[in-house]
């Protein structure tokens, strides 16, 4: 072989090697980079994943289910019962009353000796008996402390004994949240006593809006409406009522307290920092201390304006409730004192107007007890202004 030729050949040999080198190393230099991409990926599910276990195994041994008992007086059956051994007989009777259940939710714990915060509807029933069962099982006993006058909101306290008369001490509390903080597109668990059998069920979604505004009923025939609320499709049944709605830090943001039955997916919750105000007064007075003006209003729409042929399209019409015999104006309540008659219109609570965006309720609830205000009233199409010191209203059980 001449020398020109194991010198082309030696020649291509040292290129083949580099360029096999060259694509190895490329080549292997991608593999990483995907093997990267996806530990990276799967760090970031499972970091995401942590964060929502950590968020219920810390708010979990916070919330308990609520059961709400009655006793009935067991009737005689006037058909009697069949033995199988012999004729019909007639059906026994016991003389003591049975005790069912009627009912039931979910609370947490906001103190540690047992004071928890849950839906009003859920313990409304001042003729029922309340018993509570913590996550791990734990029976304990409850009454009532204090029933909200304007929000879905209530207060019970924990016992250990059926006579209610020793608290517990170290109960694990839920943490309170800013509700603020929320946006639309935050996630949110809701954990609950789902349909009133399943304890602790979870259920994980987003804040589908804000500032919504339902009318909810009880299941007893009453119903409020409630306004300011979160909307989120979180998956909310009957008996979640009172449970906590959480971020993803573990902290109480919520209190699911209504769905709705014609759709799927739309739950409603309370703003943890409305309920701020009730904890607040319940651990400095002992009971929900809200403020009031003491007048009976209907608001104002464009429909209503032109059915009524109302001079505003916005405000609060202070009516008599002729059915209920509900006056408009309370008795030597603060509107009463101020001089505020039944038909006037209560158009701004210190300058900020009534409408669709804040109620005259809404208004009021800003302030404290004891407080003055300025309304601005129409009566006969004239603007009068009135200075107001507002009163307690109590509705503890």
């Amino acid at each position: 072989m001449s020398k020109e030729l194991k010198l082309i050949l030696s020649t291509l040999g040292v290129s083949i090697a580099v360029s096999l080198i060259v694509s190895f190393t490329f080549w292997n230099f991608q593999i990483q980079q995907i093997d990267n991409a996806q530990i990276t990926k799967t760090e970031t599910i499972v970091y995401e994943s942590s964060n929502l276990i950590d968020a219920i195994e810390l708010v979990t041994p916070a919330v308990v289910s609520i059961v709400a008992s009655k006793e009935f007086q067991q009737m005689q059956s006037p058909f009697g019962f069949f033995d199988f051994f012999g004729p019909f007989q007639q059906a026994p009777v016991s003389p003591d009353p049975v005790k069912r259940k009627i009912g039931g939710g979910t609370g947490f714990i906001i103190k540690e000796d047992g004071l928890v915060l849950t839906n009003k509807h859920v313990v409304v029933d001042s003729n029922a008996e309340y018993t509570v069962i913590l996550a791990d099982g734990t029976k304990l006993y409850a009454t009532v402390v204090s029933l909200d006058p304007v929000s879905d909101l209530a207060v019970i306290q924990l016992y250990l004994n059926e006579e209610r008369n020793e608290k517990p001490s170290d109960l694990q509390i839920a943490k309170l949240g800013d509700s603020k903080a929320l946006k639309v597109g935050s996630r949110v668990i809701a954990i609950g006593n789902a349909l009133s059998e399943f304890s602790n069920t979870t259920t994980f979604g987003i804040i589908s809006g804000l500032g919504r505004t339902i009318q909810a009923s009880d299941g007893r025939g009453q119903s409020s409406k409630l306004s300011d609320l979160l909307q989120t499709d979180a998956s909310i049944n009957p008996g979640n009522s009172g449970g906590p709605l959480v971020n993803l830090s573990g902290q109480v943001v919520g209190i699911n307290t209504a769905v709705a039955q014609s759709a799927d997916g739309i739950g409603f919750a309370i703003p943890i920092n409305e309920a701020k105000t009730v904890v607040d007064s319940v651990l400095e007075h002992g009971r929900i201390i809200r403020p009031a003006l003491g007048v009976r209003y209907v608001e104002i729409t464009p429909k209503l304006a032109k059915t009524l042929n109302l001079p505003v399209e916005n405000g609060a019409l202070l009516s008599d409730d002729p059915v209920k015999q509900i006056p408009a104006i309370v008795t030597d309540s603060p509107a009463f004192k101020a001089g505020i008659k039944a038909n006037d219109i209560i158009l701004e609570v210190d300058g900020k107007s009534i409408d669709e965006n804040q109620t005259l309720s809404q208004l009021i609830q800003q302030y404290t007890v004891g407080e003055s205000l300025e309304l601005t009233v129409l009566r006969n199409k004239q603007r009068l202004k009135f200075q107001v010191k507002l009163f307690e209203v109590d509705l503890s059980s």
